[in-house]
């Protein structure tokens, strides 16, 4: 049964705006958390009981046979293993609600492990640093996933725009000045109603990157080129700059093979969908040329394109307009009502 003793958390959606494959060889990624949220509640039980409650369904298990179901395939892998690296010494009721739907690439994953970790250093210490949090939730997802650099965990843990590299892992937030974030573009991401596994997407790249190691170094080189002017260029506001940025890495994921014909129509779309904003801007008179910047969110080969400054455009999958979130990882009065249950395998 549960006692009295109870905590409520949540921590950021998150996207990668630019980092992708080159953050694992040494290079800069740059990532945002987004103003949606997952939270967990916590209550601590008296029966040694782990019991998880969300949309996927319910879980219980005694917390003495944790270590065995985190050897088995299971929906809440991330939840058992952020609360096995937690270590709680009594049982343990989670709730588990989300704002968001799973297929925009809104990284729930990192998100729900974040807020797990966070939700269990709060119950059992009274407090929880993020930069903490975020080093044991990187380990949550290498453990689960047995690959991935962590830049969506920094996110979630930390809030804002981060820029993250892996190998040491380290975190900072890039300090957006008020120019930058008065004259921010809208920012869309359009899923391409299909993912291919970021283990597997990896396991592609690294394979034809041993065909032609000298052509796949000079790519992670320019992309890490590419991260350094796009945050020198949020740094002084010039949006413009950070479009070209995003365009210049879209071209070098293109090059090591990770666009595909899905990703390209979006992004055609989302031009052709400016253009005719600013057909329509001349035709009254107006010189405001529309700011478009466009990129693959996420390893490729499917899953999520990021559009910067595109309004809605004619794609049968699902689409959303986001915003970035300066806060990460929070503590909250209360769990919201859950009829927005996380809708994602965690």
């Amino acid at each position: 049964m549960t006692t009295n003793m109870s905590v409520v958390v949540s921590a950021p959606a998150n996207t990668m705006l630019m980092g992708e494959h080159a953050v694992l060889f040494g290079h800069s990624a740059l990532v945002c958390a987004l103003t949606m949220r997952i939270y967990v509640e916590a209550h601590v039980r008296t029966d040694g009981l782990i019991v998880i409650d969300s949309k996927l369904g319910h879980f219980s298990c005694a917390l003495a046979d944790l270590a065995m179901h985190l050897s088995q395939p299971c929906a809440f892998s991330f939840v058992l293993q952020a609360l096995a690296i937690t270590a709680p010494k009594l049982g343990v009721s989670l709730v588990i609600v989300s704002d968001f739907e799973h297929t925009l690439g809104l990284g729930s994953s990192a998100a729900v492990t974040v807020a797990t970790i966070g939700a269990m250093t709060l119950l059992t210490k009274g407090q929880f640093d993020p930069q903490d949090v975020m080093q044991q939730g990187i380990q949550v997802i290498r453990q689960v996933q047995g690959s991935g650099s962590g830049a969506d965990v920094s996110a979630s843990a930390l809030g804002g725009v981060v820029q993250f590299k892996a190998k040491p892992v380290s975190a900072q937030r890039v300090q957006l000045g008020e120019q930058a974030w008065r004259h921010a573009p809208k920012l869309r991401l359009v899923y391409c109603g299909y993912k291919t596994p970021t283990p597997k997407v990896i396991a592609k790249v690294t394979l034809a990157a041993k065909k032609a190691p000298t052509f796949f170094q000079h790519c992670y080189d320019k992309m890490g080129a590419c991260v350094d002017s796009s945050i020198a260029a949020l740094h002084k506001g010039h949006w413009t700059k950070f479009a070209c940025a995003m365009d210049q890495y879209q071209d070098l994921m293109r090059d090591i093979g990770v666009s595909d014909d899905a990703i390209e129509r979006i992004i055609k779309l989302g031009r052709n969908q400016i253009k005719s904003q600013v057909n329509g801007q001349a035709n009254k008179g107006l010189n405001d040329e529309a700011l478009f910047g466009a990129k693959i969110s996420g390893s490729g080969l499917g899953d999520c394109v990021l559009l910067l400054g595109s309004q809605a455009i004619d794609w049968p999958h699902q689409q959303i307009g986001v915003q970035i979130d300066p806060q990460g990882l929070r503590e909250e009065f209360a769990i919201p009502d859950q009829t927005n249950i996380l809708k994602e395998t965690m």
